[in-house]
This record gives structure tokens, C-alpha cells and sequence, in this order.
């Protein structure tokens, strides 16, 4: 009888452990990983750094060698750098009190192979050198008509003097100001640069 008592004792307690099981830890809450800052590109942060720089004379930016520029349109101008490995930088300036402050500044990859960068590039009838270009086509020829990208600084609009004065009579009551405001559109900013389509782009030849 008492080792009948023990059996069935021993077999409650193997059935117990059988079902519940050794205990287990609970799992831990997952570490969130530390925000990793993103790693600014060192030619966006060089052109970022230039912005609103007032200098006069030349510009010299270390690292990059000043193959020239000139005037645009009064009072932009734009000068051209490189670098040892193809690439290229363009800064705007515009001219205020005799010296020159950076309105803008565009890093530009290398070009392909027989391609150069120029920033004596027009459209059209406007002979304003208003684009900058990554043209191709033969030293003995002025101007190069092969562009492949394009890039447009913006000038001051040339004034019209042909332009009428707009009178407004009794019958025309004045806008909303609401109205008005709507209408209005931001004025460009002289010596951004932004992309441009290339066609009908043409750039004068370095070697010219």
C-alpha cells in the first residue's frame, strides 16, 4: 500500500513538470537602434559653406583651381573651378558695394569623355551667356551645338520700356488685396542656378 502511495506520487510529479515545463524568462524588449545621423556629401556641405561668402578680387576655394568666368548680366557674374578628378564647380556672384557676395554655388560631376564644361553658353536669339553647359564638337568651330546637360542662371529682367502704364478707370474698383497677393509671383533670385533642358543650347569652344 505504501509503495503504491509513492508510485502514483512520483507520477503526479513527472505529469507536473511534463506539462508546465521548465520556466522561462520573458523575452526582452528589443533595443531600439541609435538613429544614425546621415553623412552630409563633402561637396554639397563645400557648396553650402560658399553661400552668402563676400569676398573681392578672386575667389580662391582650396583644393580647386579657378579656370575663369565673367559677367553674365549686370550685377551677376560666374567663374568656373575644377578639380584634380574631372569635377567641376561653378559659383554665381553678385556684385554689391564693390564686392562680390555668392548667390549660388553647383557641384557638377566629370563629364564624359570629350565633353568639357563651359559657362559661356546661350539659347536661342538671346545672346545673353546665361547657361552653363557639358558640351563637345571641334576645336576650329566657335560654337559647340552638341550639349548634353544644361544649367540656366537667373538674371534681372531687362527692362521694357515699350511696356504701357496700366491706368486703372472709376469703372475697374481696385482688387482684394487677397486677389492680389495671389497673382503675385516670387521674384527670381539674380545667380541661382537650376537645371535646364538642353536643346538649342550652343557653347562657345575653350579652345576659341
Amino acid at each position: 500500500m505504501y509503495n503504491t502511495i509513492l508510485k502514483s506520487l512520483s507520477v503526479a510529479c513527472l505529469t507536473g513538470l511534463l506539462v508546465t515545463g521548465p520556466t522561462r524568462a520573458e523575452p526582452e524588449a528589443p533595443v531600439e537602434e541609435e538613429a544614425v545621423a546621415e553623412v552630409e556629401n563633402p561637396d554639397e556641405s563645400l557648396a553650402k559653406s560658399l553661400l552668402g561668402k563676400s569676398y573681392s578680387g578672386e575667389l580662391e576655394i582650396d583644393g580647386w583651381t579657378n579656370f575663369g568666368g565673367g559677367l553674365v548680366s549686370p550685377p551677376v557674374y560666374v567663374s568656373l573651378y575644377q578639380r584634380e578628378d574631372g569635377t567641376s564647380l561653378v559659383v554665381t556672384s553678385t556684385l554689391l558695394n564693390k564686392n562680390y557676395v555668392v548667390t549660388d554655388a553647383l557641384i557638377i560631376s566629370k563629364p564624359w569623355k570629350g565633353y568639357e564644361i563651359s559657362t559661356s553658353c546661350m539659347q536661342g536669339e538671346d545672346f545673353t551667356l546665361r547657361f552653363v553647359g557639358e558640351a563637345r564638337g571641334p576645336e576650329d568651330k566657335e560654337w559647340w551645338t552638341e550639349v548634353r546637360r544644361a544649367w540656366e542662371i537667373e538674371v534681372p529682367p531687362k527692362p521694357n520700356p515699350e511696356a504701357e502704364t496700366v491706368i486703372q478707370t472709376e469703372t475697374e474698383p481696385p482688387k482684394p488685396e487677397s486677389e492680389t497677393e495671389s497673382e503675385a509671383k516670387p521674384e527670381p533670385m539674380p545667380g541661382k542656378i537650376t537645371k535646364a533642358n538642353s536643346k538649342g543650347i550652343k557653347c562657345t569652344s575653350p579652345a576659341w
